[in-house]
């Protein structure tokens, strides 16, 4: 399962994306202000992998609470 972080930074987007390159099968899926950006990371690649990155000053597992509309909840 494909893990998704926000990452914060301390060098451009362009520059950290191409850092990001380092690590097979990473996406950079968007930028976030101020200076972070959401990671997706495959199987088996750990966190600290991304932390090591240069320009990196944070990594925090995103997760995403699953809305649903008051009314859907009845529903089968």
């Amino acid at each position: 399962m494909r893990t998704a972080y926000i990452v914060g930074i301390s060098v451009p987007a362009a520059e950290f994306r191409a850092r990001l390159a380092e690590i097979p099968g990473a996406v950079l899926v968007r930028e976030l202000p101020p200076a972070r950006v959401v990671v997706v990371l495959p199987d088996g690649t750990s966190a600290k992998t991304l932390a090591s990155l240069p320009g990196v000053t944070s990594v925090r597992e995103d997760r995403p609470e699953r809305l649903l509309r008051a009314d859907s909840r009845d529903r089968p």
